[in-house]
């Protein structure tokens, strides 16, 4: 018994004195070592990275929506673009048709030079006329073609000089080239091309209110008067 209390005496006193030295151990490290923080507050990291990372998803989001935007406008642009290149090709197709078909109905082989100069003597010579008043001129250009004593295409007899005169005025003073061909010359034309001829066979015309006296006696001494059509007088 008396071994067992002294034991328990031994390991009281040993627990004793470990715990006074934890204590002071303790005591000894809080004395000696000091820590003083200066770190931010969480509370306020957080807040402030969280309206930093708002700010910046706003500014990403504006950057986007403009970006849609600009590709939205291309897009726009490039369907109009596309849009418009598909109505020219068919206005074209529907022109070169339209063409077509018109040449095809000619009874005259006719080149695009022929056409034009067609088109210029016969607004030059009758462009206060009517369709029919049209129609003779180009009438009498395409009789003078289709004769022997004439050239064989209507640009030269258009342009036609007999002993270096012009055989029409409008080629003589250049109004020919200054004329702005309008529709119904267009019309008048193209109709004397398909075959539309009331002119009788002429291959001459005066008007005799405008004609040197001289000239308009040769017409009615040498020549056969066939139609007279609004001041016109055609001959054979």
């Amino acid at each position: 018994m008396n071994k067992l209390r002294d034991c328990a005496i031994v390991l009281g006193l040993a627990g004793a004195m470990l715990i006074v030295t934890a204590d002071t151990k303790e005591v000894k490290a809080t004395n000696n070592i000091s820590y003083k923080s200066e770190s931010i507050p969480c509370g306020v990291f957080t807040t402030a990275g969280g309206q930093l990372m708002e700010e910046t998803d706003i500014e990403l989001a504006r950057i986007r929506r403009e970006q849609e935007i600009e590709e939205e406008r291309l897009r726009e642009e490039a369907e109009a673009a596309e849009q418009e290149r598909i109505e020219a090709e068919q206005r074209a197709a529907e022109e070169a048709a339209k063409e077509e078909e018109t040449a095809n109905s000619w009874i005259y082989e006719v080149s695009e030079a022929d056409y034009t100069a067609l088109l210029k003597i016969v607004e030059a010579e009758a462009s206060g006329e009517d369709i029919t008043g049209r129609m003779l001129v180009a009438n009498v250009v395409l009789n003078r073609v289709k004769s022997s004593r004439f050239p064989d295409t209507i640009e030269g007899v258009v342009y036609q000089k007999a002993g270096g005169k012009a055989q029409f005025s409008p080629v003589a003073t250049g109004k020919i080239e200054r004329v702005k061909v309008t529709e119904e010359t267009v019309e008048a034309v193209e109709r004397a091309l398909c075959g539309e001829d009331a002119s009788k066979g002429a291959l001459y015309f005066v008007a005799p209110a405008h004609a040197n006296p001289e000239n308009l006696q040769w017409f009615r001494n040498r020549l056969t008067k066939v139609l007279d059509y609004h001041g016109h007088e055609f001959y054979l």
